[in-house]
């Protein structure tokens, strides 16, 4: 399945995430939409995201479904704290592969923007120079141990 019903088969427990700037991005799996939207998350979820768990297949083994979970407040975020639940699908022009993928390419990320590109043609940008700090800030401001899970 495209979307994980589980995630017991990890080696590390618990969600895989990274944050980047206030950014939170994890990968859409079963647990993640019934913490968000309740048991009952095929009638409370957003339709495509339902479609997505329920009738979508992976194309390679590695695929996943990157989504920005959630924004923290920062002034480098400030416009886009309204963004939750939206499918990452390029970083600086790349189509995202996995969780991982992404982290690597906003890592890696050369230019003076950093440019996220959501489904629905919605666009992140972000000061590159200034990503770097401002995720340290955020961390540090929310009481965040680690900007990325154990597993990345």
């Amino acid at each position: 399945p495209l979307v994980p019903v589980h995630l017991f088969d990890k080696p590390v427990p618990g969600p895989s995430y990274f944050i980047i700037a206030g950014l939170v991005f994890t990968v859409l799996s079963e647990p993640f939409l019934e913490s968000e939207f309740g048991a009952e998350w095929e009638q409370k979820a957003p339709i495509e995201m339902v479609r997505w768990a329920t009738q979508e297949h992976a194309e390679s083994k590695d695929q996943q479904l990157v989504i920005l979970s959630q924004v923290l407040a920062h002034e480098l975020t400030m416009g886009y704290e309204h963004l939750e639940n939206c499918l990452l699908e390029a970083v600086c022009g790349v189509p995202v592969r996995n969780l991982r993928h992404a982290m690597e390419l906003a890592e890696q990320c050369e230019g003076t923007y950093l440019r996220l590109n959501l489904r629905h043609n919605q666009v992140l940008i972000l000061r590159a120079d200034s990503v770097q700090k401002a995720s340290a800030e955020v961390l540090i401001k929310h009481g965040i141990p680690c900007d990325k899970s154990p597993d990345l």
